[in-house]
């Protein structure tokens, strides 16, 4: 019964709440849900306790792996062509920078701080960089929209929250190889570069059995009953294996979208049922959440305020670099400061890793910086855009130095 109230609140969710949101009060529908989940669960009303939530641990769990596949959507590669190299430099750098900063000083906090071993704090504190790096696409998406216009920062930004999420989810899955649960048993266990290898071997062997079993199929239904049976089995062995579902998602995403045909039909699904998906993780996340000892504010802390500065400061420093600030404006990178969905997910799949270091302290992070940047993503997106002109092109010295156009 509480799961039939939970899918028809996220269907409601995503049919109305979250477009008339975004058109009339420019947010990005989410932590309103994380508020929701944390009043219905145990620190609230107790109406989701925790027995209910262990139960429906692979209900959110398929939810991460969707949203995995959704983010995989993006990477078409006959847009990703005809993009400039120098917005993907900006971007991967402006990822690493934010994710090494984060990861720097939350690992100082763990080690000399709350007194983890120097190998143990690392693997929270590399969680945690990933965690900061990821960054609200839907911000972007809403503020753009709403403008009514397309100019360079536009793309840039859609540039920068793609290698943001790859950034943060390569990360996040070659930390949890590295500190993989032994297998016992095995004649030999494997190691982390094989558990990576298994990781993107399993999104890989997804998006074949998708082509093998479908082929060019165009019934809806069929198309549905197809991405949904793909999306299952990835998640379903990437939680087998012990590793997180969200790579291999995004590798089954990036498969459907650009080797079959029906990709407009494949990314309506799969944005249809990810949206009433997504808001059912959201108050799942916020029934799960626990307050943290008092020792944690610190880390917490560090996070948001070093994940803040890293943003706008990494992102000024990148383009100048590159000769783009003139084109980007010193501020575009506050139009990646909010988390988006992403950053829950990252912080739910650690919180549900069996072998996780402080992993309540981490969610916690995620939860908190969640809930202080989703509320205004849209409108900082919105000031940064407006503040442009819309037929700014690439400097020539930055185009020619990217080696393509």
């Amino acid at each position: 019964m509480t799961l039939l109230l939970l899918v028809a609140l996220g269907y409601l969710a995503a049919r109305y709440a979250v477009d008339w949101l975004a058109r009339h009060a420019l947010v990005v529908s989410g932590a309103e849900y994380l508020v929701l989940g944390m009043l219905l669960g145990p620190q609230g009303t107790g109406l989701l306790d925790e027995g209910m939530l262990d139960q429906l641990t692979p209900f959110f769990m398929l939810a991460i792996g969707w949203l995995g596949a959704g983010v995989g959507m993006r990477f078409w590669l006959p847009l990703l062509a005809r993009t400039p190299g120098v917005l993907f430099r900006v971007g991967f750098a402006q990822s690493l920078v934010t994710l090494a900063l984060v990861a720097g000083a939350t690992w100082g906090v763990l080690h000399l701080v709350v007194g983890l071993g120097a190998v143990e704090a690392a693997l929270p504190a590399v969680v945690l960089g990933a965690i900061a790096a990821a960054s609200a696409h839907e911000a972007v998406e809403v503020a753009s929209r709403r403008l009514g216009h397309r100019n360079l920062v536009v793309r840039q930004l859609e540039v920068a929250t793609g290698t943001d999420a790859i950034v943060a989810m390569v990360a996040f899955t070659v930390v949890l190889a590295l500190f993989h649960r032994p297998i016992v048993g095995t004649v030999r266990a494997p190691t982390p570069t094989e558990w990576v290898a298994i990781t993107v071997g399993i999104g890989l062997v997804g998006g074949w059995l998708f082509h093998l079993f479908l082929g060019e199929e165009r019934s809806p239904d069929r198309l549905f009953i197809a991405i949904a049976g793909a999306i299952i089995l990835t998640t379903g062995a990437a939680n087998y294996v012990g590793m997180s579902p969200l790579l291999p998602g995004m590798l089954l995403g990036v498969i459907l979208v650009n080797t079959s045909r029906q990709r407009d039909a494949i990314r309506e699904t799969i944005t249809r049922v990810e949206r009433p998906l997504y808001f059912i993780m959201l108050v799942c996340a916020g029934a799960l959440w626990a307050p943290s000892a008092a020792d944690g504010f610190l880390l917490v802390l560090v996070f948001l305020a070093v994940r803040a500065v890293a943003r706008v400061g990494g992102a000024r420093l990148v383009s100048r670099a590159n000769g783009l600030l003139p084109a980007f404006g010193p501020r575009w990178g506050m139009a990646l400061l909010g988390q988006g969905g992403l950053a829950i997910a990252l912080g739910l799949d650690y919180l549900t890793t069996v072998n996780a270091v402080l992993p309540n302290l981490v969610f916690t992070a995620a939860f908190l910086s969640v809930i202080l940047t989703d509320l205004f993503s849209a409108k900082l997106a919105h000031d940064v855009i407006g503040e442009l002109p819309q037929t700014m092109e690439l400097p020539v010295h930055a185009t020619t130095h990217s080696g393509g156009h």
